[in-house]
């Protein structure tokens, strides 16, 4: 009975530390970045690399989807440069302001 309660005890503070350290790391600012890259016509950009640095730091890239989709996360809130790569070829560079989690499409001015 008192290892049943020993347990139960060690359990609880577990748990807690798991609660504030979810809590701490909502708050410290990291965020994320997802959208769509698609041309100004609607057609969707499939497989090309989204990339975001910050003081020339790459900080994250995300390969689109079927569904010309990206998301890139363990970002802090600031402003980024944002580039779409299509093999060596860039086909869009631009800046964003990160202030919390945030939808970020992407619109190329061509179709391809």
């Amino acid at each position: 009975m008192k290892l049943r309660h020993i347990f139960q005890a060690a359990f609880g503070i577990v748990l807690l530390a798991m609660v504030f350290s979810i809590d701490l790391s909502a708050q410290s600012g990291e965020t994320h970045i997802q959208g769509v890259v698609k041309s100004s016509s609607g057609k969707l950009f499939t497989s090309v690399w989204v990339t975001i640095s910050q003081n020339n730091v790459e900080k994250g890239r995300s390969l689109t989807g079927d569904d010309g989709k990206y998301y890139i996360s363990n970002l802090t809130e600031g402003i980024y440069d944002i580039v779409v790569r299509e093999g060596k070829r860039q086909l869009y560079k631009g800046q964003v302001n990160l202030s919390g989690d945030g939808s970020h499409d992407i619109l190329i001015g061509r179709t391809r």
